[in-house]
């Protein structure tokens, strides 16, 4: 309904503007009203072409994005505790001198791999050769000064024999010199024999200290630079420091680990429900830097025998073998590397499995989008375990490049009428703990988007598109 004011006041309402419009000229309006009289004719037309407009149509509402959506695999895994750590030498042997002289020659490459008993250094010698033949020309003298000794014993013997053998012919003064003169020889026997001993540690000190000038390698391992190049005094006073040898192989790995696991962690293995290798010690993975999951197995071998109570952690060690690899025979691991560690947290348990790419993160921490059975779409908050399957990294070009284990595949073969979506690259597989509650967490039999997480929101409704997580027979966690 419209209304018109007209020059007397008065408004008239139209309800069928098209039809009044014949009742126009009828109406009544002073002769100086013409320009109103058209003014008002015009409004009257806009109106009545308005008002006989058909309405508008709603559009169509697009339809339900598809998504691609696969059902968990269910699979035996191993759960871990993960720490950071850095690994470190066995054996660390301080290469000094323990001799005072010129360091003469220097045997070694620095940086490289010794063997034991390698010879090092060399220092001047001559003194010490020098005092070698002192020693063993003193312990010549005694040994003739002994056997001088023994001839004067025997000599006072027969003297005295004889001196005895007179009787009272014998005067009292011969017979006390006789026997003087035994003991006396007898005496200078001790001091020979005493002498030949003296001069014989001499000998043994004098060659000791000659053995020293011939600096050799104490362990196999990596030499470190020299710190005293040749031509210099060394073991003046003191000893000194030369070189350092590590070794290499095997390694060490320490790493400290909050006290709630290691209680934890005790009660597993009193209740032996974690895995001990061969050697009958605890199990250790580690990885350090630019390496792919945790390629290095070794057993722990030492726990320490308190709790730090500034950091409340307590300092575990491992061992880990550091062997030679490649045609070059260069070892990978290297004392002092950060290292990624983990350790075997309980029994393997059921998990499931679901390409990493579904997972998304908000302020409720990590959560899944699931087609429900009347196709809308929903959020489930899940508890992520360890990383089960991680594609491997080359840079070998895309042909030669190493084949993925796990793989996203359409459950129904493409057709031209209704063609399948492209896969995407599959890089990593995670597995999911299991939610035994319906509707929460995830279950076994759930639909995971995994392909179109972009297209849909939270509530509304989604084409689910069927796909398969496809892995090897028997897959290895890793």
């Amino acid at each position: 309904m419209k209304g018109l004011i007209t020059n007397t006041g008065n408004v008239i309402w139209l309800t069928r503007p098209c039809v009044y419009l014949r009742s126009l000229k009828d109406a009544t309006l002073p002769t100086h009203s013409v320009p109103v009289r058209r003014l008002l004719a015009l409004m009257l037309i806009a109106s009545a072409c308005s008002g006989c407009r058909p309405a508008k149509t709603a559009p169509a509402a697009p339809p339900p994005p598809i998504v691609a959506v696969v059902h968990p695999v269910v699979q035996k895994v191993q759960n871990y505790y993960e720490y950071n750590g850095y690994l470190d030498a066995i054996e660390l042997v301080q290469v000094q001198a323990r001799v005072e002289g010129m360091l003469t020659e220097i045997l070694f490459q620095e940086g490289d791999e010794v063997e034991k008993d390698k010879p090092l250094y060399k220092i001047d010698n001559r003194e010490y050769l020098a005092g070698v033949a002192k020693s063993e020309a003193e312990v010549a003298k005694a040994e003739a000064d002994i056997a001088n000794a023994e001839v004067q014993i025997r000599n006072a013997k027969s003297d005295f024999e004889r001196v005895t053998s007179l009787g009272a012919a014998a005067s009292k003064s011969e017979l006390e010199k006789s026997a003087g003169t035994l003991a006396l020889t007898q005496a200078q026997l001790k001091v020979a024999v005493a002498s030949k001993g003296a001069a014989q540690s001499s000998l043994s000190t004098s060659k000791l200290k000659l053995e020293y000038t011939d600096i050799r390698a104490e362990i196999a391992g990596r030499i470190s630079r020299t710190r005293v190049t040749r031509g210099n005094l060394v073991g003046q006073k003191e000893p000194t420091l030369l070189t350092t040898i590590l070794s290499v192989d095997p390694l060490h790995v320490y790493f400290d680990v909050p006290e709630r696991d290691f209680v934890e962690y005790q009660k597993a293995v009193a209740d032996n429900t974690v895995t001990r290798p061969a050697k009958g010690d605890l199990r250790v993975d580690i990885g350090v830097v630019n390496e792919e999951g945790y390629p290095h197995a070794g057993f722990m071998d030492f726990r320490d025998n308190r709790v730090e109570t500034g950091t409340g952690t307590v300092r575990l060690r491992g061992r880990v073998e550091n062997p030679m690899i490649g045609s070059q025979k260069s070892r990978l691991l290297y004392p002092g590397l950060y290292s990624r560690v983990r350790v075997p947290r309980g029994k393997e348990q059921d998990m499931l499995l679901i390409p990493e790419d579904a997972l998304m993160t908000g302020q409720e921490g990590r959560y899944i989008y699931v087609v429900e059975a009347d196709n809308k779409v929903t959020k489930r908050t899940v508890k992520v375990g360890p990383q089960f399957w991680r594609m491997p990294i080359s840079d070998a070009p895309e042909s030669e490049a190493p084949k993925a284990e796990w793989k996203l595949a359409p459950k129904v073969a493409a057709t031209a009428e209704k063609p399948a979506m492209s896969a995407p690259v599959l890089r990593s597989v995670v597995a999911i703990s299991i939610n035994p509650e319906k509707g929460k967490g995830l279950q076994p039999g759930d639909s995971v988007i995994v392909v179109g997480l972009q297209k849909v929101r939270l509530g509304t409704t989604a084409q689910p598109e069927e796909w398969e997580l496809k892995g090897p027979t028997s897959p290895v966690a890793r």
